[in-house]
């Protein structure tokens, strides 16, 4: 896709406790989906709508995060290299992995919440639009023109306002893990976001379009981003959120995005990851015929 949205942030510098105690030496972004980690489907769905710039906001501890986009170790290149033509395949994947786009990797500073990634990778943003994006969770599509990113860039370039992508979510459970947005319907699919509750449990929603999947930003947000932050009460976390709520308030155009034809993954806790790597290994074109078989069985064996 041919786009002036070149660039994507995604916050990777938390520690995962939900996934301790694996994560005590493995970052949460890095645990497979099969045989790809989950961050790598988030960067895949970022490219394929015509990002070529993606900074990870990451920390210390994240060296295994770091190293996947980087060289290959030597060794392990040189083995396979020598192991036949079907591990020569394998090689040229692996080598894909650190092309897919120019990653930069910056430590995140200071404070804490979903918008202090954002104010560590300014200084690589310049003056453009940006896509923000989270590296547990993502959207499978049933083509490029489904691919959720794709989708909230079209509604960009058409209102040139920053886009709240999500899906419809009723579940009473969803108000309270979820923020959600409501306003008027430009188009189908489409609003002009007039209010945002963060997890408002049913009976305060606004509207009924949950945040998943990420945002595409002006650059004028990140002024918001810092007056939010000017604001904060002492001990609370920054959400980026808070920035797009200034930015409505003061007369700006917010739009809220649904997100048609594509499948929302999360992999945020143990269950919904299970649940993840479940559906990806179905759908696996190595093993997803003959996985899906086991499945079948295995459910009918264990049927109470």
């Amino acid at each position: 896709m041919v786009t002036n949205v070149r660039k994507a942030v995604i916050p990777a510098a938390g520690y995962g406790t939900r996934m301790l105690p694996i994560t005590k030496t493995v970052s949460k972004e890095i645990l497979p989906l099969v045989d790809k980690p989950i961050i790598q489907q988030v960067v895949e769905e970022l490219v394929e709508a015509g990002v070529t710039d993606i900074i990870i906001v990451t920390s210390s501890h994240k060296t295994d995060l770091v190293n996947y986009f980087s060289d290959i170790d030597p060794g392990l290149a040189e083995h396979l290299r020598n192991s036949g033509p079907g591990k020569a395949a394998i090689l040229e994947g692996l080598e894909r992995v650190k092309h897919l786009a120019n990653f930069a990797f910056v430590e995140q500073q200071g404070g804490h919440g979903t918008g202090m990634p954002v104010l560590s990778a300014e200084p690589y943003l310049g003056n453009e639009p940006f896509i923000y994006t989270f590296a547990d969770d993502f959207f499978v599509a049933a083509d490029h023109d489904s691919n959720s990113f794709v989708q909230m860039i079209r509604a960009y370039e058409t209102y040139n306002a920053p886009v709240w992508g999500g899906q419809k979510r009723t579940a009473d459970a969803d108000y309270s893990r979820y923020g959600f947005v409501g306003g008027e319907e430009l188009e189908p699919g489409v609003i002009s976001i007039d209010k945002l509750v963060e997890q408002p449990g049913r009976a305060n929603k606004p509207g009924d379009l949950a945040s998943l999947g990420g945002f595409v930003v002006t650059p004028e947000v990140l002024g918001y981003l810092h007056l939010a932050k000017e604001q904060l009460q002492p001990g609370k976390e920054l959400y980026f959120n808070s920035a797009l709520r200034l930015m409505f308030e003061d007369g700006k155009r917010v739009i809220g995005k649904y997100i048609e034809n594509a499948q929302y993954f999360d992999t945020g806790n143990k269950l919904d990851y299970m649940k993840t790597t479940v559906a990806m290994a179905a759908r696996h074109p190595e093993i997803g015929a003959e996985f899906q078989k086991f499945i079948i069985e295995f459910a009918r064996r264990n049927d109470a």
